[in-house]
């Protein structure tokens, strides 16, 4: 086997791989717009006898985390030929992914999971949870029945471009685990062709306003259905985005008083989430809970440096593996900031990196991956590690990759 990073000369066979592992016919604007999305200098892919059986990437990311921000290598496109599995590629490649994030001064690697049960043996962990919430309009209605001092208007794919980047900049810095959009990001993510649609519309904007400043907006589709003469049509609210309280208000009542809607289902929510509280009957939303992403820490110093912790205090954690973070760390932090540094110390808890992931951003809580045995610590040390490691905003990433 041959590994290195794929040339303008290989994305044929690159794309190739990626359609047969994910049951997909690649069109050629798909494929254009896939170009458009790969860093090429951050592939990665496994040639046998100069043909590519195996493919990965990494994406330059900035990622919000608990009261600051930290670089990240977006892990994606990672595929591997049905006749080369069981062979060690997706090892090799995970590890040139790894390398090439720490070549880059990446603390992170971040990823979505196609499958959960891989990516735990390198280290990752699942490390914020979303939501799909879902309700018939007919059940809706409001607890606050003031109207909202802005106004929300349709917008076209060419002035959404222009004006939702700079909603979405603001709440970015307020959510652990949200990512900036680069302006190409942007253009990919709304290139919205007809394969990516499912059968619905294509996208539509909606802009929430207060005296022309743009505070939120809404990226939904509509799949059409009629039964009988009635209509029965689902809204697909993908991304749902407020400044504040009342441009989030906003934009749900603007969604739920679509006509001809039956259902609305919306995507991607953060577990805490105030639209049920804005519900007379909320026990009528759904509530279905997924896997957002995940986050393996490469530099354990840096990473836990880069985040604020909500209460003052100071932690021992053993990190027993894998072997590149290793070790015993003294963690002192508080909602100013944090030093970590190694240490010879006996350590107050114990975890693979794999749990610290998970705990990273604040999602999870140590005492109850404790309980599972995944973590050892006292009840004492797993308190303190909890009220440190918390945080007062949910984990939430909108952005696919």
């Amino acid at each position: 086997m041959e590994y290195r990073p794929i040339t303008s000369d290989d994305f044929d066979g690159y794309v190739g791989v990626l359609a047969h592992v994910f049951a997909w016919d690649p069109k050629p604007e798909e494929i254009d717009v896939e170009r458009k999305a790969t860093e090429f200098d951050r592939t990665i892919a496994a040639f046998d006898d100069g043909a590519v059986v195996g493919t990965g990437a990494n994406i330059t990311f900035e990622m919000t985390v608990p009261g600051g921000t930290a670089r990240a290598g977006g892990v994606t496109a990672i595929g591997v030929l049905p006749s080369h599995r069981r062979g060690g590629v997706l090892t090799q490649m995970m590890g040139r992914l790894l390398d090439d994030s720490r070549e880059h001064e990446e603390p992170l690697s971040v990823l979505w999971a196609s499958e959960s049960s891989i990516y735990g043996r390198y280290g990752f962990g699942m490390a914020n949870r979303l939501a799909t919430r879902e309700i018939e309009r007919a059940h809706v209605t409001f607890i606050d029945t003031k109207p909202s001092p802005g106004r929300v208007r349709l917008i076209e794919k060419d002035e959404a471009l222009e004006r939702l980047p700079a909603v979405l900049d603001q709440v970015v810095d307020r959510y652990p685990g949200m990512i900036r959009r680069s302006p190409l990001k942007w253009e990919v993510d709304l290139s919205d062709l007809e394969a990516w649609r499912g059968g619905a519309t294509a996208n539509r904007f909606a802009l929430y306003e207060e005296g022309g400043v743009g505070l939120g907006y809404a990226r939904y589709r509509v799949k059409e259905e009629w039964k009988e003469g009635h209509p029965q049509n689902t809204l697909l609210a993908n991304e749902v985005i407020g400044v504040n309280d009342d441009a989030t208000l906003g934009m749900w009542r603007f969604l739920f008083g679509i006509d001809l809607t039956k259902t609305v289902k919306a995507r991607v929510r953060p577990l805490r989430d105030p639209l049920a509280y804005f519900l007379t009957d909320p026990r009528r939303l759904s509530f279905k809970v997924t896997e957002g992403i995940w986050v393996r820490i490469l530099d354990v110093r840096v990473a836990l440096e880069a985040r604020h912790y909500p209460v003052e205090g100071a932690i021992t954690i053993e990190i027993t593996g894998p072997d590149d973070v290793a070790g015993v760390y003294r963690i002192e932090g508080g909602p100013d900031g944090a030093s970590c540094r190694r240490t010879d110390g006996e350590p107050d808890l114990r975890m693979a990196v794999t749990q610290l992931g998970m705990r990273y951003l604040g999602d999870h809580d140590f005492a109850t991956l404790a309980a599972a045995g995944l973590v050892e610590g006292d009840r004492d040390a797993l308190q303190r590690a909890d009220l440190m490691f918390g945080w007062h905003e949910p984990t939430w990433c909108v952005v696919g990759f």
